[in-house]
C-alpha cells in the first residue's frame, strides 16, 4: 500500500509544492493528494498519513481576534480555506500524522495552538515581504531545536515572502521557537512542539522551502523534506481496505480509529453537545433541511460512490437517496409538533408539561445494505432533538458514511457534533466500552444480542433494529396475478435481497399457486444482471463476498431435502460477488432457506391449502419484522395480519418503509422503533414539571 501526503491546495504557486517532491522521493510508496477548500474534499483527509498546510493568502482576523484592516489587508479572505485546514491539523493530531507548516501553514498552526499574529511586520522591513521575487535572509536556528538536528546546522540562508509573523508575546501553547530571523529584529521563522512525548512530527518554517533557488541542496529545504518522508514511511496507522463488489478491487484505503482516537472524538462530542443543544430547534431543523438540499444537488457523485462501494444498480442508489430525503422530510416538518414542550394540564394554579430533553451524545453503529435510509432513520431525530452522534458506518458503507459527514457540516452542523468512526468490529467493540448516552444499532441478530448484553450494564437506552424472515402470503382472491407476481418478486430481490424487510418466504394458496409461480419466473428471468454502472440493469453484484457461500448452502439443503430450482441457484463466475437470483418450490420448513435469514437474491415458494394453513406458517419463525398479505379483501388481509407478531403490516404492498409509521421489529427481530413520533422522541429523555404558582 502507498503512503499518501495531503498536501493543502492554494491558489498562490500550488505547483510547486508538489513538484518539491520528485520521482525519486515518491518512487512507488508515496502519492500526492490534493486536499482542496474549493472541492471540499474533506473525506481524503481519511486516506492520507501526513499533511503539508502551505502558504497562501492571509488566515482570517476572526480565528485569533485580529483587526479587521491593517495595511497589507488582502483584496479577500478565504474562511472556508481556513475551515477546511483546521479540520486538516486537528486531525493529524489526533492520529499523530506528521505535519509540515510552511509559511501561511505555520501561521495557522500557531493560532491553533492558541497562538496569535504580528498582523503587518513594519512597514520599513523590507526583508520578508515579497515584490517581483521571493526575498532572501539568514536565520539562526536555536541548538535544542529539532530543526538544528535535521538541517545539521545552526545558520543558514532561506528565502522568505510574507508581511505577517508569530507574535512573539502570543505562541501557542506547547510550542517553541526553532529558528529566527538573522537581522536583530528576530522576527520568528519556525515552530514546533516544546514537549514532543507521544507527538508525531510537527515541524513549521516561515520561509518556502519549495521554491528555494537551491532547494535541492540548501539543508533547510532538503533535509526537511527527507526528514518528513522519513516520518511518512514510519507511520502505521491501521488501513481500512474498501473494495468494489462489482471488480473485487481496492478502492480506498482509510485509517481506522483506534482506542486513542475514538475517546478524542467522544471527549469532543461531549464538550460540544451542550452547545447544540442551545441551538434553537428552529435552527437545527433548517440545517437539517439543508443537509437533504446538499443531497439532491450532489445525488449523481453520493449515488456513484454508494454503488462503487455496496453494489447497487445506480438507480437504486438514486432511489435511495431520495427516499432518504423523503423522511428527513417527514421527520423535519414533525419535530416541533413531537420534540417542543408538552403542556399537559393547566388550572388553579398549576401547570403540568413534559419537557423532551436529547440524551446526550448517542453512538449509531449502522448497517451497510441502505446506508442513507438506515442513517437518517436514527442521525437525522438525534440530531434534531439536540444529541452529538458518534456514527459507525458499516465497513462496508465506508465512503457512503464519510459523505454523511460531509454534507452535514457542511449544511451547518457543528465540526464537532458529529463524528465517525471508522473501522471494522474491533473498532465497534472500542464504542460499546465507552459511555454512550445511548447506543443504536441496525444489523444481524447476533450482533443485535451481543451489543444489548454489552450495553445493558451501563442502563441507557439501546434500540436494535435486526434482520427478519419476512412472510408473505397470496390469497386466491386476488384479481390480477402478474401484476402481484411482478410486485412481490420486486419485494424479494430488489437490492438483491439485501434488506432487512425484504421478502423472505412466500405462501401461495393452491388455487392460484400453478398461474402465479409462472408469472413470478417470467418477472425474474425479465431481469438484467450485470455491472451495476450500466442502464438497466436491477440485479448487480452482493455487497459481501461471503454472503454467497452462506445462499449456496441454504440452496444445496433444499435441493438435498426435495426442493427444486426453477432458476437460478448458483454464484455467477468471474470477477465480483454475483449470485443467480433463484426461486426455489416443493420448499418446507425442515429446509433452511424458509426459516433462517438469507439476505440475498434466493426465495423459496410455497404452496398451501387455505388461510389457516398461511398463518401457522408465517408465525413459524423466531423473528418479527414485517408480514404481507395479498388479497382483494382488506379485512381478511387485516385479520390475518393481526395474528402474525411483526411490528409491520403489508396489505398488497410489502418492503415499504413510511416515515409517518413507526419502524420497529419484534422477537429476534430488535426492540425499539424508530421514524414517526415514536422515533423522533426516542433520541429524548421525557422530563415531567409541576409547575404551581
Amino acid at each position: 500500500m502507498k503512503k499518501k501526503i495531503g498536501i493543502s491546495y492554494t491558489k498562490s504557486h500550488f505547483q510547486n509544492y508538489w513538484n518539491w517532491f520528485t520521482p525519486g522521493d515518491l518512487r512507488d510508496d508515496i502519492e500526492l493528494i490534493e486536499l482542496s477548500f474549493e472541492k471540499n474534499n474533506v473525506e481524503d483527509i481519511y486516506k492520507c498519513d501526513g499533511f503539508i498546510l502551505t502558504g497562501g493568502v492571509d488566515v482570517h482576523p476572526s480565528f485569533y481576534n485580529g483587526k479587521k484592516t491593517y495595511n497589507n489587508t488582502p483584496s479577500s479572505f478565504q474562511p472556508e480555506r481556513d475551515r477546511f485546514e483546521e479540520k486538516i491539523y486537528r486531525y493529524s493530531q489526533l492520529y499523530k500524522l506528521p505535519v509540515l507548516g510552511i509559511c501561511r501553514g505555520m501561521q495557522l498552526i500557531n493560532i491553533l495552538e492558541g497562538g496569535t499574529l504580528i498582523q503587518d511586520l513594519d512597514n520599513g522591513n523590507e526583508r520578508h515581504k515579497k515584490e517581483e521575487s521571493d526575498k532572501e535572509h539568514a536565520i539562526l536556528a536555536e541548538n535544542n531545536s529539532l530543526l538544528y538536528k535535521i538541517a545539521g546546522s545552526l545558520t543558514g540562508h532561506v528565502n522568505s515572502a510574507h508581511h505577517q509573523a508569530i507574535d512573539p508575546t502570543a505562541i501557542g501553547e506547547n510550542l517553541m521557537v526553532n529558528a529566527y530571523d538573522g537581522d536583530e529584529e528576530k522576527i520568528i521563522e519556525g515552530l514546533e512542539f516544546k514537549d514532543k512525548t507521544a507527538k508525531a512530527l510537527m515541524l513549521c518554517v516561515q520561509w518556502h522551502p519549495e521554491r528555494m533557488k537551491d532547494r535541492d541542496e540548501n539543508p533547510f529545504s532538503l533535509n526537511l523534506k527527507k526528514q518528513f518522508l522519513s516520518a511518512i514511511k514510519e507511520t502505521s496507522v491501521k488501513k481500512l481496505l474498501v473494495t468494489n463488489p462489482a471488480t473485487e478491487e481496492i478502492i480506498a484505503e482509510l485509517n481506522e480509529d483506534t482506542k486513542e482516537t475514538v475517546h478524542g472524538k467522544l471527549n469532543s462530542l461531549r464538550a460540544a453537545q451542550p452547545g447544540w443543544h442551545k441551538v434553537s430547534l428552529a435552527e437545527r431543523v433548517e440545517i437539517i433541511k439543508r443537509f437533504s438540499e446538499l443531497l439532491e444537488k450532489n445525488i449523481e457523485e453520493l449515488a456513484s460512490i454508494l454503488t462503487s462501494e455496496v453494489g447497487k444498480p445506480l438507480q437504486q442508489s438514486s432511489n435511495e437517496i431520495n427516499s432518504a430525503r423523503a423522511r428527513i422530510k417527514w421527520l423535519t416538518e414533525n419535530a416541533e409538533k413531537y420534540l417542543s414542550d408538552e403542556v399537559m394540564s393547566s388550572g388553579n394554579g398549576m401547570e403540568e408539561k413534559i419537557s423532551y430533553e436529547p440524551l446526550g451524545v448517542v453512538c449509531n453503529i449502522s448497517a451497510w445494505n441502505y446506508p442513507y435510509l438506515v442513517g437518517v432513520n436514527v442521525f437525522i431525530p438525534a440530531l434534531l432533538a439536540g444529541n452529538a452522534v458518534m456514527y459507525k458506518p458499516s465497513e462496508y458503507s465506508t465512503l457512503t458514511g464519510l459523505q454523511i459527514e460531509k454534507w452535514l457540516k457542511q449544511a451547518g452542523v457543528p465540526s464537532a457534533i458529529f463524528h465517525v468512526g471508522l473501522g471494522e468490529r474491533a473498532v465497534g467493540e472500542l464504542l460499546l466500552e465507552l459511555p454512550f448516552d445511548g447506543y443504536f444499532f441496525t444489523g444481524s441478530y447476533k450482533t443485535g444480542k451481543y451489543i444489548y448484553e454489552k450495553v445493558a450494564p451501563k442502563m441507557v437506552p439501546c434500540q436494535c433494529e435486526l434482520g427478519g424472515k419476512d412472510p408473505l402470503y397470496v390469497a386466491d382472491d386476488i384479481k390480477n396475478i402478474k401484476e402481484v407476481a411482478a410486485a412481490t418478486a420486486d419485494g424479494a430481490f430488489y437490492n438483491n435481497g439485501q434488506s432487512c424487510c425484504a421478502v423472505e418466504r412466500i405462501y401461495v394458496n393452491e388455487k392460484v399457486y400453478d398461474q402465479y409461480i409462472d408469472e413470478f419466473i417470467k418477472e425474474v428471468k425479465s431481469w438484467k444482471i450485470g455491472s451495476p454502472l450500466q442502464d438497466g440493469i436491477y440485479i448487480g453484484p452482493l455487497s459481501r463476498g461471503e454472503q454467497r457461500t452462506i445462499l449456496e448452502n441454504q440452496v444445496a439443503d433444499a435441493i438435498n431435502k426435495g426442493a427444486a430450482i426453477l432458476t437460478g441457484g448458483k454464484k455467477i463466475n468471474g470477477k465480483g460477488y454475483f449470485f443467480e437470483p433463484t426461486v426455489l418450490i416443493g420448499v418446507n420448513h425442515d429446509m433452511s432457506v424458509m426459516k433462517d435469514e438469507s439476505f440475498g437474491p434466493v426465495i423459496g415458494i410455497m404452496k398451501v391449502k387455505d388461510d389457516d394453513e398461511a398463518i401457522e406458517l408465517m408465525k413459524d419463525t423466531e423473528y418479527g419484522l414485517t408480514a404481507s398479505v395479498y388479497s382483494s379483501d382488506k379485512e381478511r388481509a387485516e385479520n390475518i395480519l393481526q395474528q402474525i407478531n411483526t411490528g409491520t403490516g403489508y396489505w398488497n404492498c410489502c418492503d415499504r418503509v413510511s416515515a409517518a409509521l413507526p419502524w420497529s421489529g419484534r422477537k429476534h427481530s430488535g426492540f425499539g422503533a424508530t421514524l414517526s413520533y415514536v422515533g423522533l422522541r426516542a433520541f429524548t429523555k421525557p422530563k415531567g414539571y409541576h409547575l404551581n404558582g
